[in-house]
């Protein structure tokens, strides 16, 4: 028999195996799949998180190496050769800066009138060139160390930072600034610090939004306006760190950013492929999906067992009785089987036995009556037929000729 789409005609071992299997494996696909949206929840949470944590690693990074810097720029301005050549108006003929020249990550060593005249550099193509109108030489030349911004060259495509000093022995006034000019590589290569994924991209960012460093050349001097990453922009404007967990990066496609924003005003950016960013999440997702389709197989087996040996002593009574319908002898073998259980279907199969039992005794009983009645039946019909016939015109008028015949016969002897 076909398969029927309408359960009022399924078999009670699959109506009780649909029943097992639904109440199993609905119930479970919905926690799973609740589990599987809350894990994925906390893992793409946790990865928002790495992410940011590897923005603050570069800002850090970036910080670290710069506040290096502002080190050597300080001991650079309280070396007494320093101090004598700047309060001598530099007339001695060899400026004391060599060893800081010499340094692998220098491109200039400034030393600086209280005017802003360039009295010594290196390359001394530096020499007499005037700083007065910069912010950092105005902060260092008030008794502060300054950091100045990272900026980029559109002509060289290079990026530099300079870093400025007061020139004064300790607790006298200043007598000039001593400025250090370091190269944008060596600033990258601490943004560089922060842990990339396959694809990531670091890069810094400045006050005004311009992308001063990025391995991607493509990337330097643009704006985030102009990438059109306004909204990257406003969020750094609003918190000195922070994640978006979805921006669109031309000729990267969509990304996954964090920032974090140094003291000295600039923004680290790591950008990250959403897909390798999507990867631990899909791989959980994978994994609770593997997970729920073996526990449903094997619920699926257990119902189906489940469902079998409920169904078989039910099948096994209905084939007692359908042979008890068919005036047939039931299997008392298998029924006795069955009756050997003390639940339910043990009870119920000794009283089907019983009444089976009762049923064939009174069948038998009934047969013998049916038997002995169809004999009275049959006596009770033989006798009416003789009556009938002795009792007919046809018969008297028989019963004369004999008569008659006899009487002449008597005559005759």
């Amino acid at each position: 028999m076909g398969f029927s789409a309408d359960p009022r005609s399924w078999g009670l071992g699959t109506k009780i195996g649909a029943t097992l299997v639904a109440a199993a494996i609905v119930p479970m696909a919905l926690i799973s799949l609740a589990a599987s949206r809350s894990g994925q929840g906390a893992v793409e949470k946790s990865e928002l998180s790495a992410a940011e944590g590897r923005a603050v690693v570069g800002a850090s990074s970036v910080q670290q190496y710069l506040l290096g810097v502002v080190g050597r720029a300080d001991q650079l301005g309280t070396t007494t050769e320093v101090v004598n050549y700047l309060r001598s108006g530099g007339r001695t003929d060899t400026p004391p800066i060599g060893a800081t020249a010499a340094q692998f990550d220098v491109e200039a060593v400034l030393l600086l009138n209280l005017d802003g005249r360039t009295l010594a550099a290196s390359p001394t193509s530096i020499r007499g060139k005037q700083f007065g109108d910069t912010d950092w030489f105005a902060t260092s030349a008030g008794g502060q160390t300054k950091v100045g911004p990272v900026l980029y060259d559109p002509a060289s495509r290079r990026s530099s930072v300079t870093v400025s000093a007061p020139v004064r022995e300790p607790g006298a006034a200043v007598v000039g600034v001593a400025a250090l000019q370091v190269s944008g590589h060596d600033v990258l290569f601490a943004l560089n610090q922060a842990p990339l994924g396959p694809g990531g991209q670091a890069v810094l960012v400045n006050a005004s939004g311009e992308i001063v460093l990025a391995r991607d050349n493509r990337l330097l001097g643009q704006t985030l306006a102009a990438l059109g990453l306004d909204a990257l922009s406003t969020r750094i404007a609003e918190s000195l760190s922070g994640t978006l967990p979805r921006v669109n990066l031309p000729g990267r496609g969509t990304q996954v950013v964090a920032w974090s924003t140094t003291t000295g005003g600039n923004t680290a950016i790591v950008f990250q492929p959403r897909d390798v960013f999507l990867g631990p999440i899909n791989r959980l997702a994978k994994t609770a999906l593997i997970a729920l389709a073996v526990v449903a197989l094997v619920a699926l087996a257990l119902a189906l067992l489940v469902a079998r040996r409920l169904s078989r002593p039910v099948s096994a009574l209905t084939a007692a009785a359908t042979a008890i319908e068919a005036n047939t002898e039931p299997d008392t073998e298998q029924l006795a089987s069955l009756g050997r259980t003390k639940d339910d279907i043990g009870r119920l199969a000794r009283v089907f036995s019983s009444m089976a039992a009762q049923v064939a005794v009174r069948e038998r009983a009934l047969r013998d009556q049916v038997a002995a009645l169809r004999v009275e039946i049959n006596e009770d019909r033989r006798k009416q037929t003789v009556s009938d016939l002795t009792d007919s015109e046809f018969f008297r008028e028989l019963e004369v000729r004999a008569a008659q015949i006899r009487r002449a016969m008597k005559e005759d002897l």
